[in-house]
């Protein structure tokens, strides 16, 4: 059988025997696909340094066999490294959480250019040192419009009052919406509560292309408004939990809510090299 060709986003590694590895990627004409490289964990050659999470890979490989087979990747060629959300420990656990959630909203074999074009700027722009907070967000918030589950951001559910002064906001994690201070009696078991800026904010990044979004800025508060947002919705959605939650949520507590959180953020300290062995379960 004749190789074909593919560029990929590596998402996953996974160890398998005792000299391959398991490669988790996101192919722009493939999709999400799992290949085995044989010999990877004594290759000197074909493989050293270039099978490593968040790399983008030209790589060699044979189709499967049958429709839930694994690829058999022949050589990879590293295109870039993305080196630095190895060793940035804040950049390494929104690159996981960013991993992470395309893991879990994507199936095999089904690309789609516009997930590949928004994985490949939020590692671009996690690289190039910009906020790990404001990235995870906007990518969260992009990824859940790409698939299918855009929140509605801008009105009330009920009144369709726009957000504005004068009212305040509730997020509904089990419809995706708002509920303005005239239009709900109680709060919610995981409602949140957000401020004018964090909506406003939002609002404004479901309209930006990937060029501009960049541009928005953003308080580490907000940011941690907005973040705890779309984790309850997307909790919703998906009915299970995401892992890498409970690290990225470290990066989102501000210095005043770290005393008093202070007990919950050991984890806040740990290395990227440590991050890695624990392996933060997807």
């Amino acid at each position: 059988m004749t190789l074909s060709r593919t560029y990929g986003i590596v998402l996953k590694i996974a160890a398998y025997g005792e000299s391959d590895k398991l490669v988790t990627l996101y192919s722009y004409d493939l999709g999400r696909v799992t290949g085995i490289a044989k010999g990877a964990k004594r290759s000197r050659q074909r493989f050293v340094n270039k099978l490593e999470e968040f790399s983008l890979l030209q790589i060699l490989y044979r189709p499967p066999r049958g429709p839930a087979g694994l690829l058999l990747i022949s050589e990879a060629e590293l295109l870039c490294a993305h080196l630095s959300l190895r060793k940035v420990f804040q950049r390494y656990v929104a690159a996981m959480y960013i991993s992470e959630l395309l893991l879990r909203f994507t199936r095999d074999n089904d690309p789609d250019p516009r997930l590949y074009s928004l994985l490949q700027w939020a590692l671009i722009s996690l690289d190039k040192a910009d906020s790990p907070q404001k990235i995870a967000a906007l990518y969260h918030l992009q990824l859940l419009a790409a698939v299918g589950y855009r929140p509605e951001l801008q009105r009330c559910s009920n009144c369709r009052h726009p957000v504005g002064p004068g009212r305040t906001f509730l997020f509904i994690p089990g419809s995706g919406s708002l509920l303005c201070s005239s239009c709900h009696h109680q709060k919610g078991p995981h409602y949140n509560r957000l401020s004018i800026q964090a909506l406003k904010f939002l609002a404004s990044a479901q309209l930006v292309t990937l060029e501009r979004l960049n541009r928005l800025q953003l308080s580490g508060q907000t940011a941690a408004e907005a973040m705890d947002a779309l984790y309850h919705y997307t909790f919703h959605l998906l009915q299970q939990d995401i892992h890498s939650w409970q690290a990225m949520r470290t990066l989102n507590i501000t210095p005043t809510r770290k005393s008093i959180m202070s007990s919950s953020l050991s984890h806040e300290r740990t290395s990227p090299a440590e991050a890695r062995s624990r392996k933060l379960d997807i």
